[in-house]
């Protein structure tokens, strides 16, 4: 069996997590795809889907034999927003990003690997002007610890 890190622990949580936003999990939304980033592109085809990306993530050794990180995760949410829509693209955003929240929030723990969780930025993206697709990314902070030279068990 493949060894694991803490960190490809948490990924895989926060892949789970999101998954469950369907409205028959009690979720106002239904997201169709979530991916994890992908060198050779992801597929935006099946919208309302989120792809996952980690980004960087500082490291510290202050707290011998424990190394603490902060890691940090960008959640790109893409939509299809239609021309005849009556409510505008952000109230329609909005409601995804109540759902994406208690998704994250229902355990911040990330399945115990983690510390705590924490939304730091949204920032939105639009396609071109009359194209339907838009979206967010949000930016959240995960802070775990694992002990040095042992980065598979979360402490």
């Amino acid at each position: 069996m493949a060894k694991k890190s803490v960190r490809e622990k948490i990924l895989e949580n926060i892949e789970v997590a999101l998954g469950l936003i369907k409205t028959e999990n009690g979720y106002e939304n239904d997201i169709l795809s979530v991916q994890r980033w992908k060198q050779s592109g992801n597929s935006t085809r099946l919208v309302p889907c989120i792809i996952i990306n980690a980004g960087g993530e500082p490291r510290h050794n202050k707290n011998n034999p424990l190394v603490t990180c902060a890691l940090t995760v960008y959640l790109d949410l893409w939509i299809r927003h239609d021309e005849d829509a009556s409510e505008s693209t952000d109230t329609y955003l909005n409601r995804f990003l109540i759902d994406i929240e208690n998704a994250l929030m229902d355990d911040y723990t990330r399945g115990g690997y983690a510390q705590d969780t924490e939304i730091s930025d949204i920032t939105p993206f639009r396609g071109v002007e009359g194209n339907p697709h838009s979206g967010v990314s949000i930016e959240v902070q995960i802070n775990y610890r694992h002990k040095q030279g042992d980065p598979e068990q979360a402490y």
